[in-house]
Parts: C-alpha cells; sequence; structure tokens
C-alpha cells in the first residue's frame, strides 16, 4: 500500500535516490583514498630510493651498505635490493629465499631500469609471496648507469588503512541512508499533508460541505494551491446557497401559487410541477417524469405544447376540464444561446370568473326586467288616467295605490343599489355605538310578526340571558336582521317554522337566521352573497323572488363591522344563515 501512496512514493525515491549517490560516493572515495595512499606510498619511496641511489653513485666502489640499509628498511617498511649494471644483487635486505650477493635478479622492468627509467609496479615479486609496491631507480655516476635500486614495500599496511577508510565510508553511508530515509519519510509526511487535506476538504465538498477550509503556512506551490482551493470552496458555497436561495424562492413562488404550474422538456416529458398541478392532474410524486401525452383528459394541452414548440411562442387558451374551464398560457423556456429548452404551461381556473362573468350579465338582465316592470306599471296606470279610462274615484284611487307601491318598489331597488355600491367603494357611513342584540332582535320580529301570523308560519326565537352589548351600527345591523327574516320568510313554506338564535362565546356574540325551506345546494351556496343572485333563476317578480341584493347588502354590512357571515343548507332541509359581531371596542373600516 505504501508504495500507492504519494508519501510512499516520494519516500521512496528519496532512499533510492540516498542510496545510489553514498554507493557511487563510497566508489568515488574508496578508489580515491586508495590511489591516494599508495600515491603518498609511491612518492616517498621514490624520495628516499633516490637519495639512496645518490649515497651510492657517490661512493661505487664501497662494499658494504648493510648497516644503512637495515636503518632505512626497518623505518619505511621495505626491503631494498642494490644492483650492478649487469643485474647482480650487491646488496639484499631480504633474507633467503634465494635473494643472495652476485645472483642475478629476475626482475622484469630491471632492462627499463638500467636504461635509466624509474619503475613503479605494484604485485608479486620472485621470491616474495606478499603484493608488494616496488619502486625501481637508476644509479648513476658521471651520467653513467652503474646499477639500481629496488624498494619492495608490502601494500598490506597501505591496503589496511584503505579498508578502515572505506569501513568508515561504508558506517557513514549506512547512517546517513538511516537518516535520509528518516528525513525523507518525515519530509514526505510534511508535503503530503497538505494534499491529504486538500483530499479531504475535497471529499467534503462533493458531499455539499463547504465550510471545510485547508490550514497553509507555505508560501510555495502547494500552499498557493491550498489557498485557491479554500478561494474555490467559499466561492463555490456562495454560489450554491445563492442557487439554493433562488431555489426556495421558486419553490416557495410555486407553493404559493394557486394557478397549476408544469415544467416539460423539449419531449414533453414532466420536470417539475406544483402541488395544485398534481392535484388537477392526480399525479403522484413518482410519476412526475412521465409524457405530457399521458394526462388523460387534456388533449388540448398536447396541441398547445407541440403549437409553441412549432411557433416558438407563447400560446393562449382557455381548456375545459373536469367541469372546470382553466385559462391556459403556454411560453416556450429559452437557454442563453436562445435556443428552447423547455416549455412551462400554467393554467388557471376561471370557472369562478365565468360564472360571475354568467352572474353579471344576470344582474344587467335582472336589474333591466326589475326596472322594467314597475317602468311599465307606471306608465300603463298613468296613461290610464291621462286617457280618463278610471270611471269613478274609486278606480283612480285604485290606480293611484298601485302607482304609489311601484314607486315605493323602484325606489327600495335603487335604494338597495346605492347602499350596496357605497358599501364596496368603501363610503358607507358608520355610526359605532353600543347595541342591545336582545333589544335589536325583538324589535324587528316583532315587525315580522303579523305577516308570520298571516302565511300560517312559526317564529321562534332563542335569545341568550345577560346577552352583553356589541359594538356596531345599530340601523346597518337592523337593516341585515331584516333582510335575513325577510329570505327566510320568503323560502318557509306554510306551516313551517323561522328560528332566530343569539347567544355570546368570549367576546363574540353570534346571531343565526334558519329556515324550513327548500335548501340551497352547495355548487350555489358559496355564490348566494353575489349581487343578484338567485338559487331559484325561475322565480318570478310575483313570486317574491326578489332582486337578490339582500344578502350582498348582509355581508357587506357583517364585513364593514369586522365580522363573519356564514351560510349552512342541504337541498331539501333548511338554510341556515349565522353572522357573528364583536362586543369590544375594535377598529373598523
Amino acid at each position: 500500500m505504501i508504495n500507492r501512496s504519494l508519501v510512499g512514493r516520494l519516500w521512496f525515491a528519496m532512499v533510492v535516490l540516498v542510496i545510489l549517490v553514498m554507493f557511487f560516493l563510497g566508489i568515488f572515495l574508496s578508489n580515491f583514498f586508495e590511489d591516494f595512499y599508495f600515491s603518498l606510498k609511491t612518492r616517498e619511496l621514490i624520495d628516499y630510493s633516490q637519495k639512496l641511489a645518490v649515497m651510492i653513485s657517490s661512493a661505487p666502489d664501497r662494499e658494504g651498505w648493510e648497516s644503512e640499509l637495515s636503518i632505512i628498511s626497518k623505518y619505511i617498511d621495505a626491503k631494498i635490493i642494490i644492483v650492478d649494471r649487469r643485474g647482480l644483487i650487491r646488496e639484499c635486505t631480504i633474507q633467503g629465499r634465494g635473494m643472495h650477493r652476485g645472483q642475478k635478479i629476475e626482475y622484469p622492468e630491471i632492462e627499463r631500469i638500467l636504461q635509466g627509467e624509474t619503475v613503479v609496479n605494484r604485485g608479486i615479486v620472485p621470491g616474495l609471496d606478499v603484493t608488494v609496491l616496488t619502486i625501481g631507480v637508476p644509479v648513476e655516476n658521471n651520467g653513467e648507469i652503474i646499477g639500481a635500486v629496488f624498494f619492495l614495500s608490502p601494500v598490506e599496511p597501505v591496503t589496511q588503512t584503505v579498508r578502515t577508510v572505506q569501513s568508515y565510508i561504508l558506517y557513514g553511508a549506512m547512517g546517513t541512508i538511516i537518516l535520509a530515509t528518516v528525513l525523507g519519510f518525515i519530509m514526505s509526511k510534511k508535503i503530503t499533508k497538505p494534499v491529504l487535506d486538500m483530499n479531504r476538504v475535497a471529499k467534503e465538498m462533493a458531499k455539499g460541505n463547504f465550510n471545510e477550509r485547508i490550514t497553509t503556512e507555505s508560501e510555495d506551490e502547494i500552499g498557493l494551491l491550498g489557498n485557491s482551493l479554500n478561494h474555490l470552496s467559499s466561492e463555490l458555497q456562495k454560489s450554491i446557497e445563492a442557487l439554493s436561495t433562488e431555489k426556495d424562492q421558486l419553490k416557495n413562488i410555486l407553493a404559493s401559487m394557486t394557478d397549476a404550474v408544469v415544467t416539460f422538456d423539449v419531449n414533453g416529458n414532466i420536470l417539475l410541477m406544483n402541488d395544485p398541478a398534481v392535484e388537477l392532474f392526480s399525479i403522484k410524486e413518482r410519476d412526475k417524469g412521465i409524457n405530457i401525452e399521458s394526462i388523460s383528459g387534456m388533449p388540448e394541452l398536447n396541441e398547445q405544447f407541440n403549437l409553441a414548440m412549432k411557433e416558438k411562442s407563447h400560446i393562449k387558451s382557455e381548456i375545459p376540464f373536469n367541469g372546470k374551464i382553466f385559462k391556459t398560457g403556454v411560453t416556450p423556456l429559452r437557454n442563453d444561446k436562445g435556443d428552447i429548452k423547455g416549455i412551462v404551461a400554467v393554467l388557471h381556473d376561471i370557472t369562478r370568473e365565468k360564472r360571475l362573468e354568467s352572474l353579471r350579465r344576470e344582474f344587467v338582465a335582472n336589474v333591466s326586467h326589475e326596472l322594467r316592470s314597475p317602468l311599465s306599471l307606471l306608465q300603463g296606470y298613468v296613461e290610464a288616467l291621462a286617457d280618463g279610462l278610471a270611471g269613478d274615484e274609486k278606480e283612480r284611487q285604485k290606480y293611484l295605490d298601485i302607482l304609489l307601491e311601484e314607486t315605493h318598489r323602484l325606489r327600495r331597488l335603487v335604494n338597495d343599489l346605492l347602499d350596496l355600491t357605497q358599501m364596496q367603494t368603501g363610503n358607507m357611513n358608520m355610526n359605532f355605538d353600543r347595541v342591545s342584540i336582545k333589544e335589536l332582535v325583538n324589535r324587528v320580529t316583532d315587525k315580522f310578526t303579523p305577516l308570520f301570523t298571516e302565511q300560517n308560519k312559526k317564529l321562534g326565537i332563542f335569545v341568550e340571558e345577560d346577552l352583553p352589548p356589541a359594538w356596531g351600527d345599530e340601523d346597518k345591523l337592523q337593516q341585515v336582521m331584516i333582510n335575513l327574516l325577510d329570505n327566510a320568510v320568503k323560502y318557509t313554506p306554510e306551516n313551517g317554522t323561522v328560528k332566530v338564535d343569539a347567544f355570546a362565546r368570549e367576546d363574540t356574540i353570534y346571531v343565526s337566521v334558519e329556515d324550513s325551506g327548500p335548501g340551497i345546494a352547495k355548487d350555489d351556496l358559496e355564490l348566494i352573497w353575489e349581487r343578484f343572485y338567485k338559487v331559484d333563476k325561475a322565480r318570478t317578480r310575483e313570486e317574491k323572488g326578489g332582486t337578490g341584493l339582500g344578502l350582498a347588502i348582509v355581508k357587506n354590512i357583517i364585513d364593514a363591522h369586522g365580522g363573519n357571515v356564514s351560510a349552512e343548507s342541504e337541498p331539501g332541509k333548511g338554510t341556515k344563515i349565522t353572522f357573528s359581531i364583536n362586543t369590544t371596542i375594535k377598529k373598523h373600516p
């Protein structure tokens, strides 16, 4: 494993380099010291041999050099041989071994020496069994060579010295290798530690953790690389945080949108959709990658997708789906080069808008009808009076009573429209004060008692004892009660019952009016607060269907008081309308 790591490779390279250096250095030093010592010994022997040659040349006829040669031989640790010009031994410090005076010396280089050369040789010479360093120097007298001097020094002392030096070199090399190994390992670890830190930080970055940093103290290339990696990590963290923020913003925007939003790639596969889209198409989370063609019930969306891809422009349309109507906008998504990379589709539910548009058309028709009917009656009776068609005073009075009744009805209609307009534009005058709900309920129900008796209907009143006063406009709250009771009487059949309840919970008073009429369908329940909305469109004015303004006025008045109004109903089980109003003083619009 160590040879696979950077530490191991660096350490191995350094150790091998040191070993090679020490190996060649050891060889060089060994050879150098060997040559040095032999050269030193050679110069020493040549020097002594030349001096001895000078001594001999000064007394060529002298016999008996034994004492001088013995002293010199012991001093320089060398054997000495003196020969004449015929190569015959005159003096020799070698005892025995065939070396004696008068014997011809068997030395290959004798001829060269006798010719005047100084010869240096290393090897085994005849008569000796050891390797020696041989120095041969000619002896001259008056320019004539009369003999030669040989110095034979054993090389073992020099070799031993060289071996000692080589052992020191070897020990030094081994110590150097061990020290280099330790230092190399330490240096390798020191060099590779920042690299390992970079690897650790890079792995943390891959996991999404950009908070890790590399601690670098050096200013070399590794330090610069570490600082660059720290800067990269910081910039990536900023970029990813920015992308995450944008993603969260997009997610929050999509989550807060009530419109269905779907994003497709160029092949029509779903990439992204918000919760309203998931609910609309009933697509599970794991199926979000399906193709647009797999969305059942909405082939028009597929057609718009293909058209937007073909024309590369925004496509608008209205698509019916699951009993609702959606306004769709399909827009191509482009990259920086302007190429289309996908399609985003936004589906806005306009069912309510369509229904309200229908209500507005009905409103115009209803207003026209409600105005035309009394105006037609007024015109007819006025023309009859003007033409003198009323025969007597009694008939004229009848015509006038009808004119007055229709005039009042027309005025009430106009007043209701004006009041509702003022409420919705915020121009309604409100006079807040403490109002006794109990007295208000009793006062309004007293006005309706004759009507209940006349139509053979029952009225039940249940007002909580010790009901605290409410904070509101008494006239407007009375109008609310009148409108609710008027509707209840209209829709309650003969022998039916209308119940009025009033009770307090904490700081809120709740008042409800419940009839026993035909009830309201669930689809119509949320629309009863719209102007001129009628549950039964077939009802006529003569059947006391009203104009559809009563509940719209009720809702606006209660909203102006800061309260709430709600309706509960089921077909065939009657309708219960409840409003709430505060008992404490609050800031009201």
